[in-house]
């Protein structure tokens, strides 16, 4: 589907947004948005309002072709950065009004969660993306769910992305590898190395299927770096893709026209893992 249409259904109101509350394992409170697509139901609502610690229940309606209920986890770029929530709605409007329910985490000491983050993901980061996992399974019942980071937030997702069987795929977007050379990409690219490399093992260890989205003007990581990784990840052969996006530098992915055109990407290798599945006789998340 391309950007014409994509910004349609947007306007045709295609999707609801929520906030809801959960904690995570160390008893701090976290926030998240809950978009779910157009005519999806909702049982069992806390009564005591969006401000209560404990999460809503919401029921999505089923999502995708396959009938089964799915819900993505999201995740934003590095709050110590200028990264928000926020900067995710765009691309979680997309993929709601596409039919799959969507948490956007507020990672702690961003948005409106409580906590204070860490530099390089290790203060907690982590088990706040598992507490957005577990509440997509428990609490929206999607026995399919897919994540997707955002720089940053990529990262974070990775390190959860053995979490719970009920992941099926993983999308990175400008995954901020960087490099140990300052002279490649820069400073930038240096400190994105020293900063994000924490969650590298366990994403590349993985063989839950992964997309890897970058921009050709990216000022963080080299192409062919990434390009590296991402073949050297486990799985089956053909389950890992990467893609360049002609143009776009790190920061644009989020703001139109470079939105629509990510969903669409992360839509089409979603539909492509499940059709793989199933040809093969799967019996996954997605089989």
């Amino acid at each position: 589907m391309g950007d014409d249409a994509s910004a349609e259904r947007l306007r045709r109101g295609g999707y609801t947004r929520e906030r809801v509350r959960f904690t995570s394992r160390d008893g701090v409170v976290l926030a998240a948005d809950l978009f779910l697509p157009a005519g999806a139901s909702r049982a069992s609502f806390d009564d005591d309002g969006d401000d209560a610690p404990g999460p809503r229940t919401i029921v999505a309606d089923p999502a995708f072709r396959d009938g089964a209920p799915h819900a993505m986890v999201t995740c934003h770029a590095h709050p110590k950065f200028g990264g928000s929530p926020d900067m995710m709605h765009r691309l979680c409007a997309h993929v709601a009004s596409s039919g799959c329910a969507v948490v956007n985490l507020h990672l702690r000491g961003a948005g409106s969660s409580g906590g204070r983050g860490s530099w390089q993901g290790t203060g907690g980061e982590v088990d706040d993306a598992r507490a957005a996992l577990d509440f997509a399974v428990a609490r929206l019942r999607a026995n399919t769910v897919h994540l997707m980071g955002y720089s940053f937030g990529a990262t974070v997702l990775g390190a959860v992305i053995d979490h719970a069987p009920q992941v099926a795929t993983y999308a990175a977007i400008a995954y901020p590898l960087g490099t140990y050379h300052a002279w490649s990409k820069g400073l930038a690219g240096f400190g994105a190395k020293l900063l994000m490399r924490a969650h590298c093992a366990p994403l590349r260890a993985s063989a839950v299927p992964k997309l890897f989205v970058i921009g050709t003007a990216d000022c963080f990581t080299k192409r062919s770096t990434l390009e590296r990784f991402a073949r050297g990840c486990a799985g089956e052969e053909g389950s890992n893709a990467y893609v360049e996006f002609e143009g776009a530098d790190h920061f644009g992915f989020v703001a139109s026209p470079w939105s629509g055109r990510v969903c669409d990407t992360v839509r089409g290798f979603i539909a492509d893992v499940a059709a793989r599945s199933r040809a093969t006789g799967g019996t996954g998340p997605v089989g």
